[in-house]
Formats: C-alpha cells, sequence, structure tokens
C-alpha cells in the first residue's frame, strides 16, 4: 500500500468485530492490540497476507470510499496509470497491489474457520520488492521465511 495524499491512522493485527465501522474504531467493538502508525503522503507499507488493517481518521477530512476502476482487480502490469487516469486525487487516497500470483480476498474476520486459513498461510513470499525490485535491501533480503 502506498498513500498518495493526506495523512490517517491504520492500525494494524485487529479484526473488525461489529458490522458498525464507528463502533469498530471508537466504540464498544473495538478490538485492542496490534500498532496503530500515521501514515502520511510517500509512506509504504508491505502487508502480509492475512494480516488485518484498517484506515481512520483520514486528513483532510473526507468520506471513505473504496475505490476500485471497472472491477479493480485486474489491472494489467504496465496499464496502471492509463487505468487510474481519470481518477481524481484529494483528502487521503491510498493505493494498494498485489503480486501477479495473488488471489484478492477481501475478508472483515469469522468468515473462515482456522482450518480454512492454509490458502491465507501458503501466500509465497513475494519475489520482488514493489520498490527496490530484488535488491537485497528490501523484501528479497529481509523477508526469508514463511512462518506456518
Amino acid at each position: 500500500m502506498v498513500v498518495l495524499s493526506g495523512t490517517a491512522t491504520i492500525r494494524f493485527g485487529v479484526a473488525d468485530t461489529s458490522n458498525d465501522m464507528n463502533d469498530n474504531t471508537y466504540g464498544t467493538a473495538r478490538e485492542y492490540g496490534g500498532i496503530e502508525i500515521e501514515a502520511k503522503a510517500g509512506d509504504v507499507f508491505i502487508v502480509p497476507a492475512g494480516c488485518a488493517h484498517k484506515t481512520f481518521d483520514t486528513h483532510p477530512n473526507a468520506e471513505f470510499d473504496l475505490l476500485t476502476p471497472g472491477d479493480g482487480h485486474h489491472i494489467a502490469a504496465g496499464q496502471e496509470r492509463e487505468a487510474l487516469s481519470d481518477v481524481e486525487i484529494s483528502g487521503f487516497t491510498m493505493l494498494g497491489a498485489y503480486p501477479k500470483s495473488c488471489i484478492w480476498d477481501f475478508m472483515k474476520g469469522g468468515e473462515k474457520s482456522i482450518e480454512e486459513f492454509g490458502e491465507v498461510w501458503s501466500v509465497p513470499i513475494p519475489a520482488k520488492d514493489p520498490l527496490l525490485g530484488a535488491s537485497e535491501e528490501g523484501l528479497v533480503g529481509h523477508w526469508t521465511t514463511t512462518v506456518r
């Protein structure tokens, strides 16, 4: 994920326990734990498969929207600029991408039993870092084992 504009808080490692987003973020349904990071334009986050994450307290304050041009999950490599050329970037804007071989899965938690998480845990370590490619200074050099 890369932050294109604005700022926000991103909470990693906790799930939504209610259908009410406000209650999940600030109220009685909030799950404590995980870590919170203040994100700003230019920040890049590599999120391992299965790691819950949520964005809140966006600035400039704007209504949160999930932007997916077309179906959003099958933009061919090299076609990103064309696919997003008519999208206005304003307020808080964050862009996420997945490795070519990945199957995108949006889950809120509780949909699968622990036995069904094998698909999530079997996602391979990326062959390249989205910013540093095959450099040993990026994911290739630092992410060397898969936890099972």
